[in-house]
């Protein structure tokens, strides 16, 4: 099981690439960033960039998902109200279900994929 971290000092998650997608179509994104992706976990917000920088607070964090394709590892980010989902690649699935596991401590709701990922046999 993995232990609680309190986050006071941001997480800065190492990412490979990040990607802006469509909710309505979970493996098309339509903008991609391998140079300078950023996903950054504050006390009260998210960072994250992939053609710009934005922040935005838990709140409003519709649902955390997990994807894995090969050679991936994501974390995807729906937001309320939004068409649109940030989607960060990881690379190892130990740095996904850290953040997954801290979006969660921050009260996002999780997918049945990310619920999974976070049980000791998950993925």
């Amino acid at each position: 099981m993995l232990q609680e971290v309190a986050l006071q000092k941001p997480l800065i998650v190492t990412l490979e690439a990040s990607f802006a997608g469509l909710t309505f179509l979970p493996w098309f994104a339509w903008a991609s960033n391998s140079l300078n992706p950023k996903l950054i976990l504050h006390a009260d917000q998210v960072e994250y960039r992939v053609l710009r920088t934005r922040t935005r607070p838990y709140s409003e964090i519709a649902r955390v998902d997990y994807r894995k394709a090969p050679g991936t590892e994501n974390v995807v980010l729906e937001f309320h109200a939004a068409k649109m989902t940030f989607i960060a690649n990881t690379g190892l699935v130990r740095r996904t279900r850290e953040a997954i596991a801290l979006l969660h401590q921050q009260g996002c709701p999780l997918s049945d994929r990310a619920q999974a990922l976070l049980l000791p046999s998950g993925p």
